[in-house]
């Protein structure tokens, strides 16, 4: 088997492709959620407290698929406190946080969620954000998991601080949706289509991906024409995203459940 150098941390990457999610139905809806469920079962390990973040900003429609998913997360850490006769032994400790964004609290997401680790002491973090996409095909069909971390705001080169294991102290699975595209990814993109059916582009093949974009951000960057766009269906793709994360993740981390 031929090794590939991806430039990401060691860990665990998982991606679930839901190509119709446009026009998803009940049952296949249900089929996603499950689906969803197992593989975050497969990368959680042992643990009785979990902290869930919803990380974006909830006035954005694609930036507020984390905001909104925390609104669905059943929370139980209050209950299991104060009245845990009502629980049954499936249940775990579970709380959950949206942390807002910069530019609305003046406090990094990392610093909040940091102070909020140190008080609850969960075992583990699930953080849910919305992710660029550099594939215009996965745009709204994907959903991307991994155990390594994530760093808010990357794809769309507005970098905020890392949230890992290395900095909140326990493990970190991160749960992202590609939701916008920009105009470099969408041309770049735009030429492999090209080659496909216009022998004249041939000229591009062996050319890989972040040299065309490359290419093309020389050009549209200059005159701040490397615009940042997204789906003009977008809210009801985001809402059926949401439904998938939030009821996978409640049933995900039951202790036991028949998926």
């Amino acid at each position: 088997m031929e090794k590939k150098r991806s430039g990401k941390k060691v860990g665990n990457y998982i991606t679930i492709n839901i190509k119709n999610i446009d026009i998803i139905s009940y049952n296949e809806l249900n089929e996603a959620i499950n689906i969803f469920a197992e593989e975050l079962k497969k990368i959680i390990q042992n643990v009785n407290k979990v902290l869930v973040v919803g990380l974006g900003n909830v006035d954005t429609t694609a930036d507020s698929i984390g905001p909104n998913v925390i609104k669905n997360i059943e929370i139980t850490r209050h209950i299991i406190k104060y009245k845990p006769e009502l629980l049954d032994e499936n249940e775990i400790e579970v709380s959950a946080i949206s942390p807002g964004v910069l530019g609305t609290t003046g406090i990094e997401s990392q610093e909040i969620i940091k102070a909020i680790v140190d008080k609850v002491k969960p075992e583990l973090i699930i953080a849910i954000d919305a992710l660029a996409s550099n594939d215009i095909s996965r745009l709204l069909k994907t959903i991307q998991l991994c155990d390594t971390g994530i760093t808010p705001g990357s794809g769309v080169k507005n970098r905020r601080r890392e949230i890992s294991k290395e900095t909140m102290g326990v493990d970190v699975i991160a749960v992202g949706v590609p939701t916008v595209v920009d105009a470099s990814t969408i041309v770049a993109n735009s030429f492999d289509i090209l080659m496909k059916k216009y022998k004249e582009f041939n000229f591009l093949e062996g050319s890989s991906f972040e040299e065309k974009y490359k290419l093309v951000e020389m050009c549209l960057e200059p005159s701040n024409y490397n615009l940042v766009v997204m789906p003009k269906d977008i809210d009801d793709l985001v809402d059926n995203m949401e439904k998938i994360i939030s009821n996978g993740i409640n049933l995900g981390l039951k202790k036991k459940c028949n998926l």
